[in-house]
């Protein structure tokens, strides 16, 4: 008995063909590190929708934001201003100043974002502490 002797790129397509299942991405997870999978975990958590609170008169808002300021409490703000995704923005933070009808606000990351008092649409105790 004789065998048929193909070319190798014959006998590579056939068990490509045939004989071999691709993984897909399965075969990649072992590549990841610790901090892809921490930043992964961070950007599907940011991902959650915060539904939409009821909004607060401009009154209440400056009341709770002042008692914050005084006691050093974190807040968090649901803003009337929409973000790329078409949902509330949301802010964590703590009121570092006031002025006039701003806010300034240190975020976890220990940067300062000022804030018009007319775009807070709700203020409430933050989740957790930044």
């Amino acid at each position: 008995m004789y065998l048929k002797k193909s070319s190798n790129d014959d006998l590579a397509q056939n068990f490509f063909q045939r004989d071999y299942q691709d993984r897909g991405m399965l075969k990649w997870g072992g590549f990841y590190l610790s901090d892809h999978t921490s930043a992964l975990a961070k950007m599907h958590a940011a991902e959650k929708i915060e539904q939409p609170l009821p909004e607060q008169t401009a009154a209440d808002v400056s009341e709770r934001l002042a008692a914050a300021w005084q006691s050093h409490r974190p807040v968090h703000l649901q803003l009337n201003v929409m973000d790329n995704n078409q949902t509330l923005t949301v802010i964590d933070g703590v009121v570092t100043g006031v002025f006039d009808d701003q806010i300034m606000l240190q975020l976890a990351s220990g940067a300062f974002r000022p804030l018009q008092l007319a775009t807070i649409r709700c203020v409430g105790p933050a989740k957790k502490a930044p």
